[in-house]
């Protein structure tokens, strides 16, 4: 199989499609083995207006700088993935709340330090976040749409939290 069917031809990240995959195997681990695992989604700000702004080569560069940050300061049991345009996820295993709460006010604090430029001009590095955790009755859908709906949350406040 080629590569791109689990990677992000952009960020060389995992994709949508593996990042799927791999949420489905942790559900299925966590009501075997009781373990946890938090679901993760990231959108970044202002995205739109940086492209419109400054053009797409810039939006590029401040997904593949973003994509970066997230790598290197995750585990590499952890899964980090863009599944949308300008949205990531990230599964988390074995941490608790106040872990998550702490990793995801690490995670936005080394966005805000960066100083990316594109032609001169100086970019805005900022996301939201929210997560939730796997349930026992949570199915790959329902995480995704609790995930997804505590980063919108997350958007509107500067407090985040778990479904």
């Amino acid at each position: 199989m080629k590569l791109h069917a689990y990677n992000d031809v952009l960020t060389g990240l995992s994709n949508r499609r593996l990042f799927v995959e791999s949420l489905e195997d942790r559900v299925a681990r966590c009501r075997r083995y009781g373990d946890n695992c938090a679901v993760l989604f990231l959108d970044v700000d202002k995205l739109k207006a940086i492209n419109d702004e400054h053009g797409h080569a810039a939006g590029d560069a401040l997904l593949v700088r973003l994509a970066e940050i997230l790598k290197s300061h995750t585990r590499t049991t952890d899964v980090v993935a863009r599944i949308g345009g300008d949205e990531f996820g990230l599964l988390l295993d074995n941490l608790n709340g106040d872990q998550v709460a702490d990793k995801i006010d690490f995670l936005l604090q080394q966005l805000a330090k960066e100083n990316i430029t594109h032609e001169g001009k100086k970019l805005p590095l900022g996301a939201s976040i929210g997560y939730c955790f796997v349930g026992p009755k949570d199915t790959t859908d329902s995480l995704m749409s609790r995930a997804d709906a505590a980063m919108y949350r997350a958007k509107g406040k500067p407090e985040y939290g778990p479904e």
